[in-house]
């Protein structure tokens, strides 16, 4: 697959015809897409959207731009010109690039309200979107691969972030005839970490303020790691493109390490802890004792639990050293490392070349992240969403988050909560003033309507 397209990448470079990208949100991640995009050839980054002038020269300097080459503009006319003539350019208004000749663009922002309005316009003029904004997949996606169907195009979740990472392994076990009993993603968080806040959280994770500025980290964002709620919002793409479902609402997320994995991440009669086989889990380096880490963790990487009744392919997973189950009848398929941002420029490919997605969901979700209230709510009082000082997200069956009215986590963001919300309590949708200038709001309505 890769040595086709790569071949495909040699001979638009050699025509002198690179795939021309687009990236909205040039922050950590989308900067780190651009540094990559740079280094390979037939693949040129062209336009970058995003709302601080300085972060869009950074990532076009880290892709190899001068800045001499670098034009900032507000004009739809000299946007097109630019990108016709394979020419950088800058721009605030993300929609201008829905005007532009470009055949993929990134959506980097990780504002799921951002992607709500940038990624509809991109689909409808016949552009390849790449969604790096997992929040927005999360809340949106089923209704963004029915646009792109619509529009003969090509809707995506990016490479090297964990939930294509996942399935990566996934489809390579099914595709063999294996049965996937779990698969997921690893996380590292301690007892502490749920109630955290972007206040806290570079202090709490020792982070430096050289490297926030450098990176230029966004401290919410960066919390949404470490309380947990990314770890759930990505465990939802997974289940809504595998069909893969929580065991529980917010998964059992046990203290595992990859070589027990095969034996705690079973059905309980089997003597796991699962309820049933088919499911998406974490898996935490955190020990039980919530102070260290276990030796052989996965913190970074991602894992499937695969079986067959096949007894010579059971003997010769145990045979190829693949850490399996006491019985001998399950093993962990896993991967170590994602690299988020360096893979990326695959999906870009894939889409732009192969014409097919790296990875997207269903028609219809499997599992929704829904908001839950981090501390003690009053009436009146604004939620922050994902990663914030307010709510945090978990993981739920999306039939049972659909008859219990509990609002996405990606619409608990600048919205007020009607009455008290005791901590740890799921939020409905009755309990909060929905924002009626909310993009994100009416295409989850849109969205819901669907089903």
């Amino acid at each position: 697959m890769f040595g086709s397209l790569a071949g495909q990448l040699e001979e638009r470079a050699a025509a002198d015809r690179p795939v021309r990208v687009g990236l909205v949100g040039a922050g950590r991640f989308g900067t780190s897409v651009a540094a990559q995009l740079g280094r390979m050839r037939g693949l040129r980054l062209v336009a970058v959207a995003d709302v601080r002038r300085s972060n869009a020269e950074a990532a076009l300097e880290a892709a190899g731009w001068a800045a001499a080459d670098v034009q900032t503009t507000d004009s739809a006319a000299v946007v097109r010109e630019r990108v016709h003539a394979g020419r950088a350019v800058i721009v605030a208004a993300a929609d201008l690039l829905a005007g532009a000749p470009l055949d993929v663009v990134v959506e980097a922002t990780g504002r799921p309200e951002v992607s709500a309005r940038v990624i509809p316009g991109l689909l409808r003029a016949g552009i390849h979107v790449v969604n790096v904004t997992v929040e927005s997949d999360v809340l949106l996606g089923a209704l963004f691969r029915r646009q792109a169907e619509s529009a003969g195009v090509v809707y995506s979740l990016a490479d090297g972030d964990q939930p294509i990472c996942t399935k990566r392994l996934y489809d390579w076990a099914v595709g063999l005839g294996y049965r996937v009993i779990a698969a997921g993603r690893g996380t590292r968080r301690y007892p502490t970490d749920r109630a955290l806040t972007p206040a806290e959280v570079f202090a709490r994770w020792g982070v430096d303020e050289e490297h926030v500025q450098r990176r230029r980290l966004n401290a919410q964002m960066y919390n949404s790691f470490v309380d947990g709620s990314k770890a759930q919002i990505e465990s939802t793409a997974i289940a809504n493109m595998t069909g893969l479902v929580p065991d529980v609402r917010g998964m059992h997320e046990p203290s595992v390490a990859v070589g027990d994995l095969p034996n705690m991440l079973r059905r309980r009669e089997d003597g796991g802890i699962l309820g049933a086989e088919g499911v998406v889990e974490l898996a935490n380096a955190v020990a039980p004792d919530g102070k260290s880490l276990l030796p052989d963790h996965i913190a970074n990487g991602v894992w499937a639990v695969v079986t067959t009744e096949q007894p010579l392919l059971r003997e010769d997973l145990a045979f190829y050293h693949l850490p399996v189950s006491a019985d001998g009848r399950a093993a962990v398929l896993s991967r170590a490392y994602h690299l988020c941002g360096i893979e990326t420029p695959w999906s870009v490919v894939e889409a732009a070349l192969g014409g097919y997605a790296s990875g997207a969901p269903g028609r219809v979700p499997f599992a929704d992240v829904i908001a839950v209230a981090k501390r003690d709510l009053r009436a009146g009082e604004a939620l922050d969403g994902s990663g914030g000082a307010t709510v945090y997200g978990l993981i739920e069956r999306a039939e049972v988050a659909r008859a219990e009215g509990l609002l996405p986590l990606g619409l608990a963001d600048g919205v007020t909560v009607r009455e008290a919300v005791p901590m740890g309590t799921p939020i409905t949708y009755g309990m909060v003033a929905p924002d009626p200038d909310s993009v994100a709001y009416r295409l989850r309505r849109e969205q819901d309507a669907l089903w």
